[in-house]
């Protein structure tokens, strides 16, 4: 059989579910060939962290590694990102770590994946502990990973003065953001200045 009709058969089977069929088929392409490459195993590997089943694909990983392949960036991202939509955030942060042994930089997205954990779960310290870990890495942040800090800040901490530090950030990189989110910093902090003002007001009364 072709690679062209084994991807063919692996697209059918990961788009129905049928992940365990999908390993199946990969063991027989490794007992019978052609041999599967790191882009297979990516796509086999993707289909399982989409469906949550996490342990299948770790199996995976070790499956690779076991054929002498090397799990590349966009493999730890996949997993991470299976993780960390399921709210396991510690799995999550475990697989980072491997992947930063394994490979002396990762991308932006690696990231970015975790740090939309931390901010769903409402766990902004993390976040912002992993926003500087990132940059400490020598990975520097996009408009869209400060967007969605400052907006997560805004919305669920009403914390304007950790949103308004990153937006000065910002302004230094030569990062623009958007005319919504800034917005947001200048609602909570008016809103807190308000709430304030009623505190200071009801006091006096």
């Amino acid at each position: 059989m072709l690679l062209s009709h084994f991807l063919l058969s692996f697209v059918g089977l990961c788009r129905s579910g049928d992940l365990n069929g999908a390993k199946e088929l990969l063991n027989k392409m490794i007992a019978e060939g052609p041999a599967p490459g790191n882009a297979v195993f990516n796509y086999v590997i993707s289909s399982c962290s989409k469906a949550k089943e996490m342990g299948l694909a770790r199996e995976l990983v070790k499956l690779m590694e076991a054929r002498g392949l090397k799990p590349d960036v966009y493999t730890y991202t996949v997993i991470i990102s299976g993780y960390a939509n399921g709210g396991e955030m510690d799995q999550a942060r475990e697989v980072l770590l491997e992947a930063q042994r394994k490979h002396s930089k990762l991308t932006p997205v690696t990231y970015h994946t975790l740090i939309r954990g931390y901010c769903k779960l409402e766990e902004f310290d993390k976040a912002l502990e992993l926003f500087s870990e990132m940059k400490s890495c020598g990975v520097q942040p996009n408009v869209d990973e400060y967007n969605k800090l400052i907006q997560s800040l805004c919305l669920k901490a009403l914390d304007w003065e950790k949103a308004e530090k990153l937006l000065e950030e910002m302004k230094e990189r030569g990062l623009y953001l958007n005319g919504i989110t800034r917005g947001l910093i200048k609602a909570v902090k008016e809103l807190e200045s308000e709430a304030a003002d009623t505190g200071e007001l009801t006091a006096v009364a």
